[in-house]
């Protein structure tokens, strides 16, 4: 069974579920979390480290290292970017805060099948095709690799 967990970024004003595909790694393969407010003043230039859209994930190398042979990679093929991008530890959906931006949006369109049921399925369809465009237009990583 494949695991999530949440961490807070490290100004401790917002959080991100990560997601731990393939069974391989766990918690202890994250260092740190940075939101875009505390990402501004961190080093770009790291292979310990994933961008998004302003978020950035920082991995514990030595950590991720240990399971190279389980993540199909040799050892100097290991960056952030590519455990990130290959779903060994990743956000949980398109976002760091995808789960609960998408139950709030999914919780408000459900109020309208107690009413309207041909209202709720239009909503719910334009609301599935609407959020993947508004996720590609916001440039998420995860949009990137499926164009």
């Amino acid at each position: 069974m494949c695991q999530s967990y949440k961490i807070t970024c490290a100004c401790n004003q917002n959080t991100a579920e990560i997601f731990f595909g393939k069974m391989v790694l766990n918690e202890t393969a994250i260092e740190d979390l940075y939101c875009p407010h505390c990402s501004r003043n961190v080093d770009a230039d790291r292979v310990d480290r994933v961008w998004d859209n302003g978020w950035v994930l920082e991995m514990n190398m030595d950590v991720v290292l240990q399971y190279a042979g389980s993540l199909g990679m040799s050892p100097q093929e290991i960056t952030a970017e590519r455990v990130f991008d290959d779903g060994y530890a990743t956000w949980v959906g398109i976002t760091p805060d995808d789960t609960k931006r998408r139950n709030q949006e999914r919780d408000e369109i459900f109020r309208l099948a107690k009413t309207d049921i041909l209202a709720y399925y239009q909503a719910i369809k334009e609301w599935g095709l609407n959020r993947e465009q508004r996720f590609s237009d916001e440039g998420w990583r995860k949009m990137k690799r499926t164009q």
